[in-house]
């Protein structure tokens, strides 16, 4: 009876056996099926991304060094006070280069060196060509800060004069330069506010005000003075509502044939009021007697 027994464990352990096997097989065949698919897709897309690699550093091989993809022409925009040739010269731009190898950014940033160029962009046209397109300063005002400078909209002292500038601006005066130098944003502040003033007194009709040679600034207060030497003491704000009384107050003077040699528009108390300053007649002027 024991060997019976044990003759029939041996049986079933190796029966067991067997059934295990048979069972790995079979998960590894439903593996296969399940998982292959996706094993032989990740394999194909790491196949095409080698060859996609080695084939774009063979294309860019081929590009940096084909004669198709050398510069024929760049066409400028947006030039008046700045030339061609001078922003050529700074940024080094010539025929032949090879536009793949073209660094963008390094032609924008020296032709910024400029000092009439406030803005450049540089595009590639394929294979030969490209464009250049200038944004320069626009002067609007001459301010003295040790040495004389051209300002911009914004306020900003972008150059020095020049004998070859011919311009004919009114004059910003008031900023020191070591103001300048301690505070830049507060000065440029200053000396735009002053801008705006001359553009709202530029927009008065013409003919009827005498054009500005100065803006005087004095803190935040400003002043006018036209090119006859009349000063227009603004203050500070509100300038639409004190030029319109500026325009009812010279109409009323040139209807009485009077002349104004100081005009106080800046009376904070009674913002309303004009305060003048009459021009003494020629011959007072002249130290003679008008009877």
């Amino acid at each position: 009876m024991r060997t019976c027994f044990f003759s029939m464990a041996f049986g079933k352990s190796k029966n067991r056996r067997r059934v295990d096997t048979a069972q790995k097989k079979e998960a590894v065949k439903g593996a296969v099926r399940n998982h292959g698919p996706s094993v032989a897709k990740g394999l194909l897309a790491a196949v095409i991304t080698a060859g996609l690699i080695w084939g774009g550093i063979e294309l860019r091989t081929w590009a940096l060094a084909s004669p198709r993809f050398q510069l024929q022409e760049a066409n400028f925009t947006g030039l008046t006070r700045a030339s061609r040739a001078e922003l050529v010269r700074l940024s080094g731009l010539a025929v032949g280069q090879n536009l793949f190898a073209m660094d963008v950014a390094a032609l924008e940033k020296a032709m910024l060196q400029h000092p009439w160029v406030h803005g450049v962009e540089v595009t590639r046209h394929f294979p030969a060509t490209v464009s250049v397109e200038v944004v320069e300063h626009l002067p609007e005002a001459l301010v003295v800060l040790g040495d004389l400078y051209v300002l911009d909209g914004e306020g900003e002292p972008f150059k020095r004069v020049t004998p070859g500038d011919g311009l004919d601006l009114p004059l910003v005066t008031g900023v020191e330069r070591d103001a300048y130098v301690k505070d830049p944003a507060a000065a440029r502040e200053r000396m735009k506010a002053a801008i705006e003033v001359m553009h709202a007194y530029a927009d008065l009709k013409p003919g009827r005000h005498e054009r500005l040679s100065e803006v005087r600034v004095n803190g935040t207060s400003l002043t006018l003075v036209t090119v006859t030497g009349q000063e227009v003491l603004m203050g500070e704000g509100n300038t639409e509502a004190k030029l319109a009384r500026l325009t009812r107050v010279r109409r009323e003077l040139s209807t009485k044939g009077l002349a104004a040699d100081v005009i106080h528009l800046e009376n904070r108390a009674r913002p309303g009021w004009v305060a003048v300053k009459l021009s003494s007649p020629v011959s007072e002027r002249n130290g003679t007697s008008t009877q």
